[in-house]
């Protein structure tokens, strides 16, 4: 009875899609039927998800000679088998998850941000309200960096451990030649071995940048990124000097740092790569150059000049503050332009901390050019548009950031670049 009744809705809602006329939909009713759309698409994946459950729970997929349930469903989807797993795994974490599984079946929140919860309510389900609240106001991004925080918190040193081992023994890299005739990817490696491959990548697509940028011409951070990338496999030098050797920045707590782990409302996070361990930052650290923000004692706001050029402790400390583009919503990391919100540089405005803030290049030229500006400051971001030319004052703000800018203390200021084995001692 169920599935046959579900069946005719699924027919009916055919029957209207072949019947749509796109072209006759003004904008506002195509959004709304985008609405429309979204919320039968995470219907379909709560019911597919929970539903798949089952068939694993009772072995039917070995009626049709598959493999195990994750097998069967990535052939059903037409999907891989990776994303037939993550969809299994959430289904069996909602059984223990109540709320979230309602949330999740009545379409309040998408796959991805209840596939997101459930990963951090395994390990520490008194998490869940607080994520489930934040899913409502919050990117996915910001989600997924909030729940991998409440799962660093809960693991034991041992389990946090077992945690990047597993990670490490799972990585690899997998190629395939896309329809453009290039050549695609995907690859999985521990936090470790990424945060220093990261930190070569971006120092040298930022001489790329720097190049383009002298000679006139430009092309996206993402195309610098992979010519970085050749460079670096080929050992090629841009300049024929050797290539520059990989920065990090780190933020963590000092009581975490002497603990070595983290503890509730604590913060380990390199950036660019997002929460760590205590122990995978110490290894990391162990063989870069790098600067480390340490969250306790001395307020270092007051750091600014008077010059164009940003002192290496103002740039450190907005990389800590802005670890992505401050505009409400957007979540880009990579490639950011360090922009002088509140009073221009050319009106004579500081190249202080208070007056600076880290947009995505897109934002930047929205900026510059097209009118859009910043209002509010860390913690309280607002991206305000442009005032239309018959009216003095600027139109209502458009996104609010719901995000608190963490503070930006040191118990030595900002540490200069060192070996973490200098670091340590000073914090004891």
């Amino acid at each position: 009875m169920f599935v046959s009744t579900l069946r005719r809705q699924v027919e009916a809602i055919r029957v209207v899609l072949s019947e749509m006329d796109p072209e006759s939909l003004n904008g506002p009713e195509a959004a709304e039927a985008v609405s429309v759309f979204v919320d039968l698409e995470r219907a379909a994946a709560a019911g597919k998800a929970i539903c798949a459950r089952r068939v694993q729970q009772a072995g039917t997929y070995a009626e049709t000679g598959h493999r195990d349930a994750a097998d069967w469903l990535a052939q059903m989807a037409g999907e891989s088998k990776g994303e037939a797993l993550c969809a299994l795994r959430t289904a069996h974490q909602l059984e223990t998850l109540a709320p979230l599984r309602e949330a999740f079946v009545s379409g309040e929140l998408s796959a991805a941000q209840v596939r997101t919860i459930a990963g951090a309510g395994s390990v520490a389900p008194e998490s869940v309200p607080a994520l489930m609240e934040a899913a409502r106001d919050e990117s996915l991004k910001a989600l997924r960096d909030r729940a991998e925080r409440a799962r660093s918190v809960a693991l034991s040193a041992h389990d946090q451990a077992s945690r990047d081992a597993a990670a490490h023994a799972g990585r690899f890299l997998r190629t395939w030649r896309g329809i453009d005739g290039g050549v695609r990817g995907e690859f999985s490696l521990g936090t470790s071995d990424w945060g220093r491959c990261l930190g070569r990548l971006e120092a040298r697509a930022d001489t790329y940048f720097k190049r383009a940028l002298a000679s006139g011409t430009h092309e996206g951070h993402a195309q610098y990124l992979a010519d970085a990338l050749v460079d670096l496999v080929l050992g090629a030098r841009t300049d024929g000097r050797e290539g520059p050797r990989a920065r990090v920045l780190v933020r963590v707590d000092a009581a975490a740092l002497r603990r070595g782990r983290l503890g509730p409302g604590e913060h380990c996070e390199i950036a660019g790569v997002g929460t760590v361990s205590v122990a995978v930052a110490r290894e990391l650290l162990g063989d870069s150059l790098f600067n480390v923000v340490v969250t306790d004692a001395h307020d270092v706001k007051t750091v600014s000049g008077t010059k164009r050029t940003i002192p290496t402790s103002v740039r450190i400390a907005l990389h800590q503050r802005d670890p992505s583009c401050v505009v409400p919503g957007c979540d880009a990391v990579l490639g950011l332009e360090i922009d002088h919100w509140l009073t221009d540089y050319s009106d004579g405005g500081p190249t202080s901390l208070d007056n600076l803030a880290r947009v995505c290049k897109v934002h930047h030229d929205m900026h510059t050019h097209k009118g859009w500006r910043l209002s509010g400051g860390p913690g309280e971001w607002r991206w305000v548009g442009p005032a239309p030319d018959d009216d003095p004052e600027p139109p209502e703000v458009v996104r609010r950031s719901s995000r608190r800018a963490p503070a930006v203390r040191s118990s030595q200021g900002i540490l200069p670049s060192r070996s973490i084995r200098g670091v340590v001692p000073l914090l004891r």
